[in-house]
């Protein structure tokens, strides 16, 4: 958890949020061509963001908890084949936002913690075919089902979006069931002893969705499940790619295109918050739409030496199409991040000394700023922009560091690592929120944008051993 507390008085926020998991896992060699292993996980994500600014105070609550077996079966029937299939199951338990405020004297919170639970499945089935050394190629099938299960309460809504009724489902009884296959194929053919080419197609529906807020910056994003009114998001994407290796297989270079189609996206209505759901589902408050995305990567890499290291850098272009919002116009996803490059470099001064560079950089998130505001019969109302007109700054940093070993034997090694991490300094964006200053009444009423930026430049010693 960390907490953000204005020098002037402003914006105080804490924001914790978390991962717990544990698993345990069996493998069983049956033969040295068959072999299985089952696995038992189960996770918990839980995030809070609470804030309070003036006179208003907030806290939105959200969390997954995931009850997760699965299985998998490898069959090498020979050097051609190489099978594989599983099984997996998971118990969701969803708490998409639950919201409570407080502005001066009142109070508005929910009277119980939203919550909605689901099971999904998957069966699949793969076999890698090298029919030769130069040639392969991989086709395989998966059967997904999700079900949403009570307990459930769903809200009626008539054409004016007022409550009308509601429905009451018990604890386990079927409220909708989704079932879809998703085929997939790869191939790769070796060109010469430095080259190749791959391609793959693959298709997939995601029973999770991302629902962000773009009227604003603020780290508000909820996991929302597949339910009656959400339906699966479903994706297509096409990749082709062409690798080279050079001065010995010294250097590792490629070249990737891929292109993808997404269908059952969400986004929030125009107008609605988080705290929109009091007495409401979360999925009245969305609308739906399309996308796309497409994009090139490079990578080289030199991976033998004392100097070693690797380059990744990323074109690319995510947008979506909403019926019911921004006109109808295409506008750019949250997310979409139009440059994204990492640099790694390594040296090695001897045996036990070692150093390293790392440098990334992305293009900011994009987002919906209001580009005025007017008064009417006594409050502040916001007219907002273009939906996701806005990029906020790029994100970028520098991290230095230096190992040095000292011990190293059959059974124990050791070593002291010096780190920088943010070297320069950078105040890179983590959100933007409107501080106002003044009164309507007095006729000096100000709103002035103001950005948090997280982790500056520090500097760390650690000593790792290991068993």
């Amino acid at each position: 958890m960390f907490s953000i507390k204005s020098n002037d008085g402003g914006l105080n926020a804490e924001i914790p949020w978390g991962n717990a998991t544990v698993s345990t896992r069996w493998n069983h060699l049956f033969t040295d061509k068959l072999f299985l292993n089952t696995t038992l996980v189960y996770s918990t994500y839980d995030f809070s963001f609470g804030a309070k600014l003036d006179n208003f105070e907030l806290k939105l609550l959200s969390g997954i908890t995931d009850w997760n077996a699965k299985t998998n079966l490898t069959w090498i029937p020979n050097t051609e084949h190489t099978v594989k299939t599983g099984f997996d199951y998971i118990r969701h338990k969803f708490r998409p936002g639950t919201f409570s405020a407080k502005i001066g004297a009142v109070n508005i919170s929910p009277n119980d913690v939203a919550e909605q639970f689901a099971h999904e499945f998957a069966a699949y089935i793969s076999d890698e075919w090298k029919p030769s050394e130069r040639f392969s190629v991989q086709a395989g099938l998966r059967a997904t089902a999700f079900m949403q299960v009570g307990p459930f309460k769903r809200y009626l809504k008539n054409e004016f979006d007022i409550n009308t009724d509601t429905i009451v489902y018990g604890e386990g009884d079927n409220i909708v069931t989704y079932k879809h296959l998703e085929p997939r194929l790869a191939a790769r053919f070796i060109l010469n002893e430095k080259s190749s080419i791959k391609a793959s197609f693959t298709q997939n529906y995601q029973y999770i969705h991302l629902a962000s807020i773009s009227s604003g910056s603020m780290p508000t994003d909820l996991w929302v499940p597949s339910s009656e009114l959400v339906k699966p998001q479903f994706g297509v994407q096409y990749a082709a790619g062409y690798f080279y290796n050079f001065a010995d297989n010294t250097y590792e270079t490629s070249v990737e295109l891929y292109y993808k189609q997404y269908e059952n996206q969400i986004e929030y209505k125009d107008g609605v918050t988080p705290g929109d759901n009091i007495g409401d589902n979360t999925d009245n408050a969305f609308v739906f739409g399309s996308g796309e995305s497409y994009g090139a990567e490079f990578f080289i890499k030199k991976g033998s030496g004392r100097f070693t290291g690797w380059i990744g850098y990323t074109w690319s272009k995510t947008e979506r199409t909403f019926p019911d919002i921004n006109f109808g116009k295409t506008f750019p996803a949250k997310y979409d991040s139009r440059h994204d490059l990492s640099i790694v470099l390594n040296y090695d001064f001897t045996k036990r000394l070692n150093a390293s560079v790392v440098f990334v950089y992305s293009t900011g998130n994009a987002l919906t700023l209001p580009i005025g505001r007017y008064l009417v019969e006594g409050s502040i109302i916001s007219e907002y922009g273009a939906r996701n007109g806005y990029r906020m700054p790029a994100y970028h940093r520098a991290d230095l560091s230096a190992t040095y070993l000292l011990k190293k034997g059959k059974f124990f090694e050791s070593n002291l690592n010096f780190s920088v991490y943010n070297v320069y300094n950078r105040k890179n964006p983590y959100f933007i929120f409107f501080e106002t200053e003044g009164t309507i009444q007095d006729g000096d009423l100000k709103t002035t944008a103001k950005q948090i930026s997280l982790f500056p430049i520090l500097p760390s010693i650690s000593w790792n051993f290991k068993f």
